[in-house]
């Protein structure tokens, strides 16, 4: 009993973990990276770094995400729009496939985990 216990617990913090927008991304654009962080209960990203000259170093990027099922639901600065734009985010084990979506029309983006 001991082990089923334990191991549906483990079991559960890895989901948590896989589900978790924490930590460094890599855009696939520009070398660009962004971080992650939690702010009033909802996570936002700011970009760390970027060879793109309009990415300035600490914008917020990710702005308001907040956890609805599986996914986060908030929205994305597009730098090269100059706007918000709505996004999903699904974190899987090392990648955040982003959805970004503007009227009729979607994009669908992968950022890969910085080891």
């Amino acid at each position: 009993m001991t082990c089923f216990i334990l191991l549906i617990m483990l079991s559960s913090s890895s989901l948590f973990a896989q589900q978790s927008l924490d930590g460094v991304w890599q855009t696939g654009v520009d070398n660009t990276k962004i971080e992650t962080y939690r702010k009033d209960g909802a996570w936002f990203g700011k970009i760390i770094s970027s060879d793109n000259p309009k990415a300035k170093t600490g914008t917020d990027i990710l702005r308001n995400f907040k956890k609805n099922g599986d996914s986060w639901e908030g929205q994305l600065y597009a730098i090269k729009k100059d706007k918000l734009v709505n996004a999903v985010i699904t974190p899987t084990q090392n990648k955040l496939l982003v959805k970004v979506s503007v009227g009729f029309f979607t994009k669908n983006l992968e950022w890969l985990r910085v080891p």
